[in-house]
């Protein structure tokens, strides 16, 4: 869902206080400052989309100061982390006690269950992706490592993600609901190969094996294609090795596959606008081949198709 926030259209000695309320909202509780004499000429732009995993988030607004404080902290439930994609002017990011000076080009990794501070000297955009805890954790084992380290656009792979998320970022209200999920996906993939690669300390454990797997799975649940073998392909093992590395999550990687499909189409079922789908299509978004397949697994998953299971759950 593509949402614009009218910022503009407020009275100027408005437009301040309403971002605050609505970025308090979007991300979590924080205290925002700006100078005093600049409020009557404060500017922003704020719009935001709600994808599969994640929120996009693009923000530009005028000189200001963020803090998340502790009483911040104590009201929220569950802190998601944010990654912040500097994509014009500057800005100074601490958190644990490190300071990242972010360029056009750099991101960054923050955790808002933790007190922070970004302060913006001028004019700046940024792309914001607002990611859960578990959704991290299946990018990297260790998230909380990469706080108060810059990403620097001057790597090529954190270069090619920036660079991506910008264009995306500014596209967002043009993206069908099938491409913007592909579009997450493809977002995610590219986080967790960066964050992967500046992750090794010694060799790969089959845990972390495990992880990445997981999360390429979780990336590309809606291709067709996507098999223990395409799998191999992509980070380059056997596919016995596949296999071997899943022995122990008690089923087989076929199986979890469907399971996760299966959960999807659930879930698309039950929202309240899964209406302007039909079946058909949501068989075909969630990578099964026709529509009996997808409810066959649905059957054999919950006991009934589709249609049967949502009528029950709503009688219950």
């Amino acid at each position: 869902m593509y949402q614009r926030y009218p910022i503009a259209l407020r009275q100027p000695h408005e437009r301040f206080d309403f971002f605050q309320e609505v970025v308090t909202q979007i991300f979590c509780p924080m205290h925002i400052e700006t100078d005093r004499s600049m409020r009557g000429s404060f500017n922003a732009a704020l719009e935001t989309v709600t994808l599969e995993d994640t929120h996009m988030v693009r923000v530009a607004t005028s000189p200001l100061a963020v803090r998340r404080r502790a009483q911040d902290i104590a009201r929220i439930d569950d802190p998601p982390y944010l990654v912040k994609f500097q994509i014009k002017g500057e800005s100074l990011w601490t958190q644990r006690g490190r300071e990242v000076h972010a360029k056009p080009g750099d991101f960054i990794i923050g955790s808002t269950a933790e007190p922070y501070t970004l302060t913006f000297k001028g004019y700046y955009e940024m792309p914001v992706l607002v990611v859960s805890r578990s959704v991290m954790r299946r990018l990297t084992p260790e998230p909380d490592r990469f706080l108060g380290r810059k990403l620097c656009g001057d790597d090529a792979d954190c270069a090619l993600l920036s660079n991506f998320v910008a264009q995306a970022a500014l596209r967002m209200n043009q993206l069908s609901g099938h491409m913007a999920r592909r579009v997450e996906a493809s977002i995610l993939d590219l986080l967790g190969g960066v964050l992967s690669e500046r992750d090794h300390h010694g060799p790969i454990t089959r845990t972390q094996q495990l992880t990445q797997i997981k999360q390429y799975i979780a990336n590309h649940l809606q291709d067709r294609e996507l098999t223990p073998a395409t799998i191999s392909r992509h980070f380059g093992v056997s596919t016995r090795s596949i296999h071997a590395i899943f022995e122990g999550e008690g089923t087989s990687i076929s199986k979890y596959i469907r399971k996760l499909r299966v959960a999807g189409c659930r879930k698309a079922v039950e929202n309240a606008r899964a209406g302007q789908w039909s079946l058909t299509d949501l068989a075909v978004v969630w990578g099964f081949y026709d529509l009996s397949h997808m409810t066959r697994c649905f059957r054999e998953e919950y006991g009934a198709p589709p249609g049967q299971f949502v009528a029950r759950e709503r009688h219950d």
